[in-house]
Order: C-alpha cells, then sequence, then structure tokens
C-alpha cells in the first residue's frame, strides 16, 4: 500500500483530556520517593478514554501518543490536554507501539497484524513493513518500539525472538539475538536505546533486562525473577534516562523500577509498603524533560504520571 491510499481518521474536534490529581505518601528512606501526580483517561471508547493502553511516545513538543490497543487506534494528548483519535478497526489492528520523529512522521507496530506502518503528519500512510499481504513475513507478534536519535527503529520481535532495526525509510539494518548478545531463544517484550547507542531488552520469560553494547554483544543484566525491589516478574517496556539508568515496567510486580547504570534500584513504584496508587499490569514507560515519568497503567485502563518528591526511602 502506497502513500496517500489509505489514511488515519483524524477526530478534529478535540476534547479537553480530564485529569484527576492524586496524592500519595512518601517515606524517608535510601531511594527517591516517587507520587502519583495525575492519572489520565479511563475505560472506554470515546477520546481520553482506552481500552488496553500500551505503548507510550512523547514527541520533541511534549504531546503524548498512546497506542491504545483494544480501540484499534493511537491517541494524541498535548500539553493543553486535547485529545485527537488516529486509527480506526480498518487501519490498525491491535497497536502495541508507537514513536514520533523530529519531522512528525508516526510509527505504528501492529500486533494483531505482524507489521509496522509510517504515517505522515497528515496521516497519509507513506509504507507498510510485514502484516498479511506481505509476500515476505518480516514479524511475529511484535510486541514495542523505539527510536534512537538518528530515527533508527527497533522492534522487539517477540515470536522470532530477536530485536530488529530499520531506518525511517523502511530499510532493514540488523538483528540482534543469538548467543553473542545473551537473547539465544529469548521473547522480548520491551526495548529502549540510550545515547551512547546501547540497546536494552525485556528478556521476558527470563525475569531480567539485558543491556547490549552498540554492536550488539552482551554487556549486563538488570534484575532476577522475584518480587523484592530490585527483581522482576516478566518486565514489558523499558525507558532509557539520560543519566545512564533505566525504566522498567516491571509488569508481573505491578510496578515500575528505575536501575541505575550499575544495576542499583534508584526508583520504585509503589513502593514498598504504599497502599494508594496501585497499578495493575503496567506494560510502558516514557519521560519528559521535565522529570516526568508516564506509565500505561493497562489493566486500570489509564496513563498515570509520576514526579519524584525530592525525598528518600
Amino acid at each position: 500500500m502506497g502513500e496517500g491510499e489509505s489514511r488515519f481518521h483524524y477526530l478534529e474536534i478535540g476534547r479537553r483530556m480530564p485529569r484527576q490529581a492524586e496524592e500519595t505518601p512518601g517515606a524517608p528512606a535510601a531511594r527517591q520517593v516517587l507520587r502519583m501526580a495525575e492519572t489520565i483517561g479511563a475505560f472506554g471508547r470515546d477520546l481520553g478514554e482506552f481500552n488496553l493502553p500500551m505503548g507510550l511516545w512523547l514527541d520533541a513538543e511534549g504531546n503524548l501518543f498512546v497506542a491504545d490497543s483494544l480501540n484499534h487506534r493511537i491517541q494524541k494528548i498535548t500539553t493543553d490536554g486535547d485529545v485527537y483519535g488516529l486509527g480506526g478497526p480498518d487501519l490498525l489492528v491491535n497497536p502495541q507501539g508507537v514513536v514520533v520523529d523530529s519531522s512528525r512522521f508516526i510509527y505504528v507496530i501492529e500486533q494483531g497484524a505482524d507489521r509496522l506502518r509510517k504515517f505522515s503528519k497528515t496521516g497519509y500512510l507513506v509504507f507498510t513493513l510485514g502484516g498479511p499481504s506481505a509476500r515476505v513475513p518480516r514479524f511475529s507478534c511484535p510486541t514495542a518500539i523505539c527510536m534512537d536519535s538518528y530515527h533508527q527503529l527497533y522492534i522487539a520481535d517477540t515470536e522470532n525472538s530477536r530485536v530488529t532495526c530499520y531506518s525511517a525509510t523502511g530499510q532493514w539494518q540488523t538483528d540482534y539475538h543469538g548467543p553473542a548478545s545473551g537473547l539465544d531463544g529469548s521473547r522480548p517484550q520491551g526495548v529502549a536505546v540510550d545515547g551512547e547507542g546501547r540497546v536494552y531488552v525485556s528478556d521476558t520469560m527470563r525475569h531480567r533486562v539485558v543491556r547490549l553494547k552498540p554492536d550488539g554483544d552482551f554487556d549486563r543484566a538488570f534484575g532476577r525473577r522475584g518480587s523484592e525491589v530490585g527483581e522482576l516478574e516478566e518486565p514489558r517496556g523499558l525507558a532509557a534516562d539520560s543519566d545512564g539508568g533505566v525504566w522498567v515496567a516491571d509488569t508481573g510486580n505491578n510496578r515500575v523500577q528505575k536501575f541505575a547504570a550499575d544495576g542499583q534500584v534508584v526508583c520504585c513504584y509503589p513502593q514498598p509498603g504504599l497502599v494508594d496508587g496501585q497499578l495493575s499490569a503496567p506494560v510502558s514507560v516514557a519521560l519528559d524533560g521535565q522529570g516526568n515519568i508516564y506509565v500505561s497503567d493497562s489493566l486500570n485502563h489509564r496513563i498515570v504520571r509520576l514526579v519524584a518528591t525530592g525525598d528518600t526511602w
């Protein structure tokens, strides 16, 4: 399908997103305390509502894009709180991840159709890779996507047990898999890239995150199976921080954690003993330039914004 043959269904009448502030207590100790500052959305099909929100992306202007999976669309939430729906079941099938480049091109990975699609900023289809009509399959159950500073796309190609990399024009670049990467036989469900070109992969069913060198060789692993701080249970979405740390959606433990570059845990939300602000199967994490952490709280059908309180525990 070529450019101009299909397009997003832009709902031009934006809707102001209702936002509900919440407060959670912080406790003094050795790690940074986070609190839930805001919830965005609720279960439903209207603009500003979600049905199993998955991947998140913040563009250069601070707009939040959400892969609203079971509503078969992408939602864009502006910094003013206006909401636009992009897609629909005739165009997108269970989108799992979305990224937006500096030219406002939109890239969507669809698990339900095993394909990657690129759209222009006005919603026209630029290209499709993979999918039911492809002569050569490209993906099998892709789960996550991220982009580096060179606009290269990294896709967690889950059932193919690899992370596969493409250019912004759709040209295959490389695959990360096999014994040298430590991902042999892995079924990755999260991927992120830091400013040094290191690739972070959620080795989900081994309950850890693997960091790869830019050449694809194994560098180090974060976490092991368990429910204590620093342990993981089926981790999924990742976000590389500017300080060398990595945020992890610790899905099976219903929390998010941040590992410093040396592997030490420096944030955990909800922290042990916290009653309020619980998460249910968080699957994606995104960061903005102001220190906000956005979490796709999938089974609560909402997005949560976390902020640091300045306290420690």
